[in-house]
This record gives structure tokens, C-alpha cells and sequence, in this order.
């Protein structure tokens, strides 16, 4: 959980299921001698299978998420719009683009700011939020495109 990566993710699930199959072989032989127990082995069995889809199940879709560079849950977008929009300096943003890759996520987005600013100011307020996004999100290699307010379009340059 820590590294967010599959293959420990898997390789855990793999240690896990050979523990649980040494237990349940243990635990099936005890019962089976000492109360009869027979049927308790394939009840094992099935519990260790059930458990080892569902497992095989989560990492699957964490790793189709990572190969189809998967946005940001909803509420995730939403943290970074307001993080972005409480720079009393920010007329809007777009273009936001996010996805993760193990435990390292990759934040994109261009900042509407008033076309009168200087670069510098710019520059200084996209270094203010780019901060305070890598505070909010301590993983995150951020992006950021500064766009004066309006430009619906950018010029086209040949």
C-alpha cells in the first residue's frame, strides 16, 4: 500500500495465499483427526480460492487503471480546483489533466490570470500554486500553463 505498486501488490497476495493454504492444510488435517471433521478441507479450499479472485480482482483493475492513465477520482479534481482557485490571484483554470503511475501522480492545468500582469507576476503566482498543490497532493510532479483570461483559442504559429 505504501509503494502503491502492483507487483509487490501481487507478490503479497501471492505470500499471503501460500500462508493461508499452509494454515487451512494444518487446520483441516487437526479437525479431520480430532472431531471427524471431513468436509472442513474443501471448505478451506474454497474460502483460500474466493479470497485469491478477489484479490487477483483488485489488482487487475488498479493495474488497467495505470495502463490507461485513469484521471483523478472526481473528488481528487475537485481538491485540486480548489486548491487552485484559492489564490485570490487565479481568474479560472482548464485543461486539467491527471493520472498516476505507481505511487508518483502527474497533475496538469493552465491558469487563467489577468493578460495585463507582468511574466514575472505570472510566473511568481504559477510557483504559488504549483507549491500549494504539491502540498496538497506531497506525490504529485505538477504542471502548470499560465494563459491570460479569455484566450479561447492560442494563437497558431508557423
Amino acid at each position: 500500500k505504501k509503494t502503491k505498486s502492483i507487483t509487490i501488490s501481487a507478490d503479497s497476495l501471492h505470500y499471503l495465499s501460500d500462508l493461508f493454504t499452509a494454515a487451512a492444510v494444518i487446520g483441516a488435517l487437526l479437525l479431520s483427526k480430532y472431531f471427524g471433521w471431513l468436509y472442513v478441507d474443501p471448505l478451506f479450499a474454497l474460502a483460500i480460492a474466493a479470497y485469491i479472485l478477489f484479490s487477483a480482482w483488485q489488482i487487475a483493475g488498479s493495474a488497467f487503471d495505470q495502463i490507461m492513465d485513469r484521471e483523478f477520482p472526481d473528488n481528487e479534481r475537485d481538491r485540486i480546483r480548489e486548491v487552485v482557485m484559492g489564490h485570490s490571484e487565479v481568474l479560472d483554470m482548464h485543461d486539467l489533466r491527471t493520472r498516476s503511475s505507481g505511487a508518483h501522480s502527474f497533475i496538469q492545468l493552465h491558469l487563467e490570470l489577468d493578460g495585463k500582469m507582468t511574466l514575472i507576476r505570472a510566473h511568481e503566482i504559477s510557483d504559488e500554486v504549483q507549491a500549494r498543490l504539491e502540498t496538497a497532493f506531497p506525490d504529485a510532479e505538477v504542471l502548470i500553463h499560465e494563459d491570460p483570461e479569455g484566450l479561447e483559442d492560442p494563437p497558431v504559429f508557423r
